[in-house]
């Protein structure tokens, strides 16, 4: 006796379905991997390329920052992230703690750590930078971490 209350195709064909799924799902990851590798090294030419920062306009941008921060009851905030591919050795002074790290900055992170160098140190805020995540085990992003309320000796 056949029961035909359902429709069941072969086990095969699910599993037929499933490695063309995966198979799309692949790809499709492959893709946007390499639109984002693709990205990533535009932004990294872009960073590398002088440009004039507007010392009022960051500081403004810097003061919003740290009183929504504080607000929440917060003394440090994300101020900057940016590739580790724009500094000189890709991250490597930061990974070992070395003080002339500034040394390997390039483009436009290095006139964001002037701006702090020389308008909010004097101020008693402090910078903190490190790797923030990594990309196929090697350093990816550098965060730059503005802090207050805490010595920066």
């Amino acid at each position: 006796m056949t029961d035909n209350t359902f429709d069941l195709p072969p086990a095969a064909e699910f599993a037929r379905r499933a490695a063309d799924k995966r198979a799309e799902e692949d790809a499709r990851r492959q893709q946007l991997h390499q639109t984002g590798d693709t990205q990533r090294s535009e932004l990294i030419d872009s960073l590398l390329k002088p440009a004039e920062v507007a010392v009022e306009e960051a500081l403004r941008r810097v003061a919003v920052l740290v009183r929504t921060a504080s607000e929440h009851g917060l003394n440090e905030v994300l101020v900057n992230r940016f590739p580790s591919e724009t500094l000189a050795d890709h991250g490597r002074a930061i990974l070992a703690g070395d003080a002339s790290w500034p040394d390997t900055l390039q483009g436009q992170p290095r006139s964001l750590y002037e701006i702090w160098r020389d308008h909010l140190k004097p101020r008693g805020y402090g910078l903190r930078v490190e790797i923030v995540d990594y990309r196929n085990d090697l350093p990816g992003d550098v965060g730059s971490f503005l802090f207050w309320g805490t010595s920066i000796d």
